[in-house]
């Protein structure tokens, strides 16, 4: 399985990756390619990425800070959706680092810069478990650098949604080891899907 630090990902290399770093749609999806299906083309930005932009931004403390604030299993509803809103305003005001923002144009510009689909690939998202589906963000019609960055910061926000959290606390989950990998996939017009 990969080792070391890997930010960006071509799909056809997924299965090469555990799904603690790719998460479950980004693995499927190698599979699928690996099987000879046709998948439109794109890349996975690792959970390596989401942990490198949480910790250059800052973000890991404002995590931290709010969700220390009581624990999730005592707060409110309104509690949680209070913590949710600052924690995902606080996502989607932070600046990508560079040298990542520069690694997921570099893949964007591999695959021909087309439209693209934006999609949440969650470890454990898609596993024989649980299922996440609907839970995080997944953006379609997609185009250039500028509006890719922002869908990516979007998705991972989405982690953070009072939904997510809700959902984490109802399967006693540690939202705080909570990690999200982003699918970035050329986006195809069909009438049927899969």
């Amino acid at each position: 399985m990969g080792s070391g630090t890997a930010l960006i990902i071509p799909l056809d290399a997924a299965t090469d990756f555990e799904t603690s770093r790719l998460g479950g749609k980004a693995v499927s999806l190698g599979r699928l390619i690996a099987a000879g299906y046709r998948v439109p083309n794109g890349f996975c930005i690792s959970t390596d990425a989401y942990e490198n932009f949480i910790n250059q931004s800052g973000l890991e403390q404002t995590i931290r800070m709010e969700l220390e604030r009581k624990p999730l299993a005592s707060m409110r509803w309104e509690e949680i959706w209070d913590a949710a809103l600052r924690i995902r305003s606080a996502f989607l005001a932070a600046d990508i680092p560079d040298v990542l923002s520069e690694e997921i144009a570099g893949a964007y510009d591999r695959i021909g810069r087309p439209v693209v689909a934006v999609r949440s690939s969650a470890p454990g998202e898609d596993s024989e478990q649980r299922s996440h589906a609907g839970l995080h963000e997944s953006l379609v019609g997609v185009k250039g650098k500028a509006a890719l960055l922002d869908a990516v910061r979007i998705v991972w926000a989405s982690l953070w949604s009072d939904a997510a959290l809700l959902y984490r606390r109802e399967l006693e989950m540690d939202p705080a080891s909570s990690r999200m990998a982003v699918v970035v996939q050329s986006f195809v017009t069909a009438t049927p899907s899969g």
